[in-house]
């Protein structure tokens, strides 16, 4: 059982998350309703084909926004609690800090193994059907399968003689990794945010925008470059997936280190959670 003040900073998570999930999965189905509905328009698609269409592009989308979502979730609450003087008080005491980010790293845990189900099975499915809807094709490609099934094409592939068959197995490899480095990344994000609160304990909304804009878009470019380079088959797919998950966590360590003892008001404050 939870402990009260455990229980206590897990519920203060909870509409954080929910509120910036819910406007990030918006943002990004708004851009890419954006770019494919003019050409679902021009084909005459029905109405409730369209609707169908966005629908099977949400999970993809939160293949990307839940762990989006965990970091700004974790740095807002954390600045919060610098706020109100939580974290000062936390880092006054022995394993303080360490009793604020272990449930909250637990949780990030579990949302990550519940993203990679989604991503290991729920995505796959949602892809394919997506495919029919937006081309009317039926050719399998490696976002549309499971991880047992992108595995055993990689299995397959490697034991062919066409000049390509190598390159094919990376990019089924690629996409192994790629489906259980996003939902790690929730872990490692929940981390980070957790260092940037520390590290800058009152840093308010301009931190939580900053740094989120910063974060996810060194993340993007890391993935994206990561995956590129597999291809070509410069580094191995693991190196290219989690990559971008290994800097972030060295990242977070270093600021974590940096960030030990206190650096808030020095006033006697209760490590009251609920505040």
């Amino acid at each position: 059982m939870l402990n009260p003040a455990t229980r206590q900073l897990l519920r203060r998570h909870v509409t954080p998350f929910a509120g910036s999930f819910v406007a990030l999965t918006a943002i990004l189905l708004g851009n890419y309703a954006a770019k494919r509905l003019p050409e679902l328009s021009a084909r005459g698609v029905p109405a409730r084909t369209v609707v169908e269409y966005l629908l099977l592009a949400v999970p993809f989308t939160a293949a990307i926004t839940i762990p989006m979502a965990v970091f700004i979730t974790v740095l807002w609450v954390f600045t919060r609690l610098g706020a109100e003087g939580a974290l000062a008080a936390a880092q006054r005491e022995r394993d303080g800090v360490r009793r604020l980010i272990a449930p909250v790293l637990a949780a990030a845990a579990a949302v990550a193994a519940l993203t990679l189900v989604s991503n290991a099975y729920i995505v796959p499915r949602a892809n394919e059907r997506l495919a029919v809807l937006a081309s009317g094709a039926t050719e399998r490609s490696d976002r549309m399968m499971t991880i047992s099934e992108l595995q055993a094409a990689a299995r397959s592939a490697r034991v062919e003689a066409a000049p390509d068959a190598v390159a094919r197995a990376a990019s089924y490899e690629v996409e192994v990794q790629k489906k259980y480095a996003l939902a790690a990344a929730c872990v490692f994000l929940a981390l980070a945010g957790a260092a940037l609160g520390l590290r800058f304990p009152r840093g308010g909304v301009g931190l939580v925008i900053g740094a989120s804009s910063a974060i996810f878009s060194a993340y993007y470019v890391c993935l994206t470059a990561g995956e590129s380079l597999a291809d070509r088959l410069v580094v191995s797919p693991f190196v290219a997936m989690w990559m971008a998950n290994a800097l972030l966590l060295a990242a977070a360590l270093l600021v974590v280190w940096r960030s030990r003892g206190p650096r808030a008001p020095r006033e006697a404050e209760s490590l009251a959670i609920g505040g």
